[in-house]
């Protein structure tokens, strides 16, 4: 009966935890590691990247043969979408595996139907669902083996050994740090099983076969650089105090719960303390259960750490289960105390006990889903199609932020670098880099933001200021643009359009009708001086149309400026000398119609504009739609 409870329970929930993992699956554009997953993973033969990619990047290879095989079934990487979707797969297969195990501990379906509900509604491993990467797919599969081999260890069947040992293989061959959990589940056959010795040789043996195998493939393809320093991991130094501010409240609910409440880390590890002294006095095999799945993951990374950078909770993924089953399993055993044997009051207390945790899943889901300050990615989608129908053959674009999701949304027809290649480059290789390219390209884009803790950030955008004019300086969604051009400017020889008194001519302009990212829309004038003025005069750009009601004229927008925003002087300008201004005219206060764009020069301190050959007061440039 209970049984059969469980499993009327079982596909609800199995919908719920898919559709939550489906929900905005393609709204944040893929983070660098899911770019690189794509591109190297997935986009490459599965011989190039075992031999060139895994070197590098510490990973089983079963990783490389699944993502190789996502994207070939795909049949392209260009859906984020379909991508992630291998990992919402893999991760809800947990939730049968929770639902079996909660059960085999507690022999009560209530326990396994709150546990599996919990895995579906477990707001850090939906992150990890929603992220191409192996993490979310290996905890899946990982909890899968888990209760398996739970029950292998229970009772005993001929069959299962096979179904343990397959299944323990693949959830290794995923990731590496699979075997915590496996030497977790050594120590409680060991626990459960001590006097049956027949049955600890062969699960004994069985596992150190599969140990065994994946430190083989380790020293095959990975060894000799993680133990050189050559990998010496990518998260921030190993802290014994990150077990309970980060570590163990990520693992319980996630690291998405607003920023306001911090503290909350506090609540968290006290609660599960609390449970663990309640599941401890009611059964002695629950918790040696949560102990071996949770402390000894934890001592590990946290003894690996001592070397490498990698105390990250993603790290031991896998072991959430254990925190699932203590706040169940705690919760289960509070309730029934509380009841004194009453279902109705044991339901209700359930519930009451319950109802604080999944209130914290729910505000980190929405933190998840809904709050820009976890935003897992920028939006190099944006940036990559504003330059992909911008830059031509003859550009270059410099990435400053090294992440390979910048190449995974770039198309463009211009080659692209990234500088500082990595934080130890030094300013001179830097400098040599730009001095390069400024002979070599007409146009160059610096893009996307300097990594503000590698000690050569801000040395490429200081140089570019310093020897190239800014043409143009944007961003989309907080990543930045910048095109650059060189200071000097061809075009003596060209035919004026029009003349401003005897002082300066209009060689040409260059109007983008297209607004920019931020709004504006971006005007080039090309200026050639004649003579010098007796005083400082500001050029203008100005949007004209019908009556403004605000303004009671026909100025909409305007843009006004010293040449080269005070680079140059009239007064003692070069002359002859063709230079380039840049304008922005801002078009938050244009209605949608028909304008004028009108360029002039004026004295500021009279207010006195400079006429035309023609004796206009401004030269209409060109007519214009907005938008």
């Amino acid at each position: 009966m209970m049984r059969r409870i469980a499993i009327i329970f079982l596909i609800p929930i199995i919908w719920v935890g898919f559709a939550l993992r489906l929900h905005q699956l393609g709204e944040v554009p893929l983070r660098g590691d899911e770019a690189f997953s794509a591109q190297y993973w997935s986009d490459l033969p599965l011989a190039v990247s075992l031999t060139e990619i895994a070197p590098l990047d510490p990973h089983p290879p079963l990783v490389y043969a699944l993502f190789r095989f996502w994207g070939l079934a795909l049949g392209s990487i260009d859906s984020p979408v379909a991508l992630r979707l291998l990992g919402v797969l893999g991760n809800i297969l947990g939730i049968p595996a929770m639902v079996v195990l909660g059960r085999r501990l507690s022999a009560s379906s209530a326990v396994g139907v709150v546990a599996g509900l919990l895995w579906a509604a477990h707001a850090y491993q939906i992150l990890h669902s929603q992220d191409y990467r192996n993490y979310a797919v290996w905890a899946g599969i990982s909890v899968t083996a888990l209760a398996i081999g739970i029950r292998q260890i229970a009772r005993p069947q001929r069959v299962r050994w096979a179904v343990y040992g397959v299944v323990a293989t693949v959830s290794a061959f995923l990731f590496y740090f699979e075997l915590f959990l496996i030497a977790a589940t050594a120590v409680i056959a060991m626990l459960w099983k001590r006097r049956d010795r027949p049955f600890l040789a062969r699960f004994l043996g069985l596992q150190a076969v599969i140990i065994a195998a994946v430190l083989l493939t380790f020293l095959i393809l990975q060894s000799a650089r993680v133990v050189s320093g050559a990998y010496p991991g990518n998260v921030q130094p190993f802290s014994a105090l990150d077990y309970f501010t980060r570590l163990v409240p990520t693992l319980a609910i996630g690291d998405t719960l607003p920023p306001d409440l911090h503290w909350l880390w506090l609540f968290i590890c006290g609660a599960l303390i609390a449970l663990s002294w309640v599941v401890a006095r009611r059964s002695g095999r629950q918790i040696q259960f949560i102990g071996a799945i949770l402390l000894i993951p934890l001592f590990l990374i946290g003894m690996i750490s001592q070397r490498l950078n990698l105390f990250h909770p993603r790290y031991i993924l896998a072991s959430v289960p254990a925190i699932i089953l203590l706040i169940t399993l705690g919760s289960h055993h509070a309730a029934t105390h509380l009841s004194r044997g009453s279902m109705r009051r044991y339901r209700l207390a359930l519930v009451v006990l319950l109802l604080p945790w999944f209130a914290l899943h729910g505000m980190a889901l929405d933190g998840h889903f809904n709050n820009a300050a976890f935003r897992k990615s920028p939006a190099w989608d944006e940036l990559g199609a504003f330059l992909n129908e911008r830059v031509g053959a003859d550009d270059l674009v410099i990435q400053l932020s090294a992440d390979a999701a910048f190449g995974y949304y770039y198309r463009g027809a211009a080659k692209d670098i990234a500088l500082p290649e990595h934080p130890g480059q030094s300013s001179e290789s830097i400098i040599a880099v730009l001095e390069r390219a400024r002979d070599q390209y007409s146009n160059i884009y610096v893009v996307s933001n300097a990594n503000p803790d590698w000690p050569n950030a801000g040395v490429v955008e200081t140089w570019m200021r310093a020897q190239m004019q800014p043409v143009l300086q944007t961003d989309v969604s907080g990543l930045a643009i910048l095109q650059f051009k060189s200071w000097q400017v061809a075009g003596e020889e060209e035919t004026a359009r029009t003349q401003f008194g005897d002082i300066v001519e209009l060689v040409d302009i260059r109007f983008f009708e297209k607004p920019l990212p931020t709004g504006e829309l971006l005007v080039w004038v090309y200026w050639r001086p004649l003579s010098h003025s007796d005083r400082a005069l500001k050029s203008y750009v100005h949007v004209n149309g019908e009556i403004n009601p605000e303004s009671g004229t026909a100025l909409w927008s305007q843009y006004d400026q010293y040449p080269q925003g005070g680079r140059l002087d009239s007064t003692d300008w070069p002359l002859a000398a063709v230079f380039r201004d840049v304008y922005y005219l801002p078009t938050a206060s244009l209605a949608a119609g028909e304008y004028q764009l009108n360029i002039g020069w004026y004295d500021p301190e009279r207010g006195a504009r400079l006429t035309t050959i023609e004796s206009q007061d401004s030269y209409a440039a060109r007519a214009f739609s907005f938008p």
